[in-house]
């Protein structure tokens, strides 16, 4: 298993973490705090994850040691493709970022 797919599993655990820990009432004082600052981070950042940076960085490395071209889609969007759905870079922002905002709501509540 190569570091990239390493960060990508990684990065899916945080995702349903963050997504759908509000589920357990010890989870929701802890989200609070950690879900504004994912937010906050997309803000200051363009609109992309730390850890999607960080994959895909690992990524290029890794295709340069094989020489290979490399086309980079977000992490949600590689997901969605794996689903044969296709969605403007555009919508799947608000998608994540009002996802982001329905976790923390729930877990605020």
């Amino acid at each position: 298993m190569n570091n990239s797919e390493i960060v990508n599993r990684f990065h899916g655990l945080v995702v349903l973490y963050l997504l759908g820990g509000w589920i357990l009432e010890s989870q929701r004082k802890y989200l609070v705090f950690i879900l504004p600052g994912v937010q906050f981070q997309f803000l200051i950042n363009n609109n992309m994850c730390i850890l999607t940076q960080l994959e895909k960085e690992l990524l290029i490395r890794e295709k340069k040691e094989e020489e290979k071209e490399i086309k980079y889609d977000s992490f949600t969007e590689k997901k969605l493709k794996e689903y044969n759905i296709n969605l403007s870079s555009k919508t799947i922002g608000y998608i994540v970022n009002g996802a982001i905002y329905g976790s923390f709501l729930m877990s605020y509540y």
